[in-house]
């Protein structure tokens, strides 16, 4: 199983000087859901309970974070 990598991608773009919420990403991730589903969500994704993942939550994640697709799955570390 492919582990997905979000707190490292959030924790390394916070190293670079790049502020990442996770509120504020949750609320892009989860557009119309309460802020309290939006935490359950955000708390599932970071712990790997998440059963799927969609595209356009990865371009998200990379266009917030500043990593890459394959960084986040695992496949290189850059």
């Amino acid at each position: 199983m492919m582990k997905f990598r979000l707190n490292e991608a959030i924790a390394r773009s916070q190293d670079n000087g790049n502020k990442v919420s996770k509120k504020r990403l949750a609320s892009r991730l989860f557009p119309g859901a309460s802020e309290g589903a939006q935490q359950v969500n955000m708390t599932n994704l970071c712990n790997g309970t998440t059963k799927r993942i969609k595209p356009e939550w990865v371009t998200i994640i990379t266009e917030e974070c500043g990593c890459s697709a394959d960084f986040l799955f695992g496949l290189t570390n850059d």
